[in-house]
């Protein structure tokens, strides 16, 4: 399993001597008194691990960016590179730990994303085999990618977080917890959370709950709003028949109205057409009555003229008795009855025809205009007839209109009523349904969700747990055999307490067996981990500069200097992995030829000052 190496932690700036602390590959003990920057060191490579800020102190005047050399799993050595104001990194191939740098660098993001890899996040994970990992952020499944700042508390503790009374896998945010144990949970067995399918958590039911409730609430209002009655469903249902059957009433009525009517405007209809018929009919007749009394007219004055024709005939002699006007022949010897032989003309024959075939057409127009006469009279009384029915019917229509006026008007009335009770009872079953709705969504079962610990096996808290503990009796801790790592707190209980129960030198201690047991265990079983671990100050005891003086131990009563020899010798002898750790008591048994043993004095005229070198420091503390 691929493991990292912290090789150096180098201050530079353009116009200073590089502040560097050389790191061994297998213990690093900083040690030396207070305020000589051994704190600041645990600070600065959180800071160089993606931390935010790195807080300013008057020792750092004058150095503009940090070194932090890194062997990779391949024995490559790089150099990341970042400005003490912050902002992202730099990535160099090979060991630098002053200016000049090179030119040919890799920027990396300080931001994690999940998606853009150009990231020391990312970069940092691919190296130890954690890179585009998920893990659980909440009870309902949601995972997040895994980034270099969940992982970075399970390995690099400082001074306050080591004696905190907070359980070591998790920062106290109530918000991080499940990606916090998850985090662990992926340290210890090597899995993540990326088959977890999420499902809705309970923040989000309840902000949809409520959600739902207002959208809910504003519509029962809006429909409260419009309802024009305080009865019940039933009771607007049973009026509303009563008022149906009443319209259904009403309507037959109108419709027998309305159907006489029709009959009525049916047989006015015919009326008016035979009124019509029979008045163009009289005209006809009229008109020629009109002709033939003109032609009657016509033959009497035939009549006369040829009554005057024989008049005139008279008086010249040609039809009265005496001798022939044409032959002389005496009146005893005129054949009357024969025309004249001598009478070319027969004038007088012709006017007796004449008048007697006019006489007989006269006659003939006289039966004629009589027929006429007669017919006109019957089809005047059929007129009057006509117009007698047309008058009634138009009187029946007046009278059938008069009386459909009040009934539509009554049955408009009806409806409007009818259907205002009709959007009332829909209203109300409106209502009924939201009020229903409002309650399942009351009723509707919490979400299922999961456990921080879901997961978690015991078998791997137990194994864990024995390292602990095996590593506190190495360290000669007096309740070490009763010491475990609780699966159900996510805590160490020691002496029947839980870890924040003790004192902060018990906390610090425990803590720091846990960090160590945990980066061994991940060792021991090939699971990923970095294969560094930072601790400051550990043992809890506070040096004053005089060496003189008595440490501080009124905390936890501990055989301090006991604990500190067996504590130095077990992380030389059974530790697998880098360690550094910043302490201000010396190992009372000296250490290893292969460990890193870096001095900080606070004495400008022996060894080492501190981190940075005594002509930068102003004073204050760190």
């Amino acid at each position: 399993m691929e493991r990292l190496n912290l090789s150096h932690l180098t201050f530079i700036g353009p116009s200073v001597s590089p502040a560097t602390v050389e790191f061994g590959p297998n213990l690093t003990l900083v040690r030396g008194p207070s305020d000589t920057g051994k704190s600041y060191i645990a600070e600065t490579i959180n800071f160089m691990l993606g931390g935010k800020t790195l807080y300013k102190i008057p020792e750092q005047e004058g150095y503009d960016a940090v070194l932090l050399g890194i062997r990779l799993p391949d024995a490559e050595q790089v150099t990341l590179y970042r400005a003490t104001k912050g902002g992202g990194f730099r990535l160099y191939g090979g060991d630098h730990r002053a200016y000049p740098l090179p030119a040919e660098h890799e920027p990396l993001a300080a931001k994690h994303s999940g998606k853009d890899f150009k990231n020391l996040s990312h970069y940092f994970l691919s190296q130890v085999g954690l890179d585009e990992k998920v893990v659980r952020k909440n009870a309902a499944g949601g995972t997040v990618s895994l980034s270099l700042r969940m992982l970075a508390p399970l390995f690099l503790v400082d001074e306050t977080k080591i004696q905190s009374k907070i359980a070591p896998v998790v920062t106290g945010q109530f918000t991080t917890g499940t990606t916090e144990i998850s985090t662990f949970r992926l340290l210890l067995q090597g899995e993540d959370d990326s088959a977890v399918e999420s499902g809705e958590s309970e923040t989000a039911q309840r902000r949809s709950k409520v959600a739902k409730h207002d959208v809910i609430d504003t519509l029962l209002a809006e429909l409260r709003e419009q309802l024009q009655t305080d009865e019940t469903l039933q009771a607007v249902n049973d009026r509303l028949g009563r008022l149906q059957s009443t319209v259904n009433a009403s309507t037959d009525s109108i419709e027998q109205t309305a159907a006489a009517r029709q009959q009525w405007g049916h047989t006015l209809s015919n009326s008016e057409r035979l009124v019509t018929a029979a008045r163009r009919s009289l005209a006809e007749l009229d008109a020629l009555e009109a002709r033939f009394t003109l032609l009657y007219e016509q033959y009497t004055s035939d009549l006369a003229r040829l009554e005057a024709i024989a008049e005139a005939g008279s008086l010249l002699g040609y039809f009265t008795p005496g001798d022939c006007v044409f032959c002389g022949a005496e009146p005893e010897h005129q054949h009357l009855s024969e025309d004249c032989a001598d009478d070319t003309t027969a004038f007088a024959a012709s006017v007796r025809e004449e008048q007697r075939k006019t006489t007989a057409l006269r006659e003939d127009l006289l039966h004629a205009i009589s027929g006429l006469r007669t017919d006109r009279a019957e089809k005047g009384q059929r007129l009057q007839t006509y117009t007698d029915q047309a008058a009634h019917a138009r009187s029946a229509i007046a009278r059938l209109d008069s009386e459909l006026g009040p009934q539509q008007l009554e049955l408009r009335e009806l409806i409007n009523s009818s259907s205002q009770l009709e959007r009332d009872a829909e209203t109300i079953r409106r209502i009924q349904r939201l009020e229903a709705l409002r309650a399942e969504v009351d009723a509707e079962p919490k979400p299922d969700t999961m456990e921080s610990t879901a997961g978690l096996q015991r078998s791997a808290v137990n194994d864990l747990s024995h390292l602990i503990a095996a590593r506190l009796r190495a360290w000669g801790f007096p309740d070490a055999d009763n010491t475990s790592y609780s699966f159900e707190s996510q805590d160490i209980v020691s002496g029947n307490q839980l870890r924040a129960a003790h004192g902060k030198g018990v906390r610090a201690i425990l803590h720091a067996a846990f960090t160590i047991s945990l980066a061994q265990y991940c060792l021991d079983n090939d699971l990923p981990h970095p294969g560094f671990v930072v601790l400051d100050s550990p043992l809890v005891v506070y040096r004053p500069p005089d060496p003189n003086a008595e440490p501080d131990n009124s905390d936890d009563v501990l055989d301090t200097t006991t604990l500190a020899g067996r504590f130095f010798a077990d992380i030389q002898t059974n530790f697998t992995g880098q360690i550094i750790v910043l302490e201000n008591e010396n190992p009372p048994d000296g250490l290893k030829p292969r460990s890193q043993d870096v001095s900080f004095t606070k004495n400008t005229g022996r060894g080492r000052y501190g981190l940075f070198p005594h002509s930068q420091a102003s004073g204050d503390t760190t």
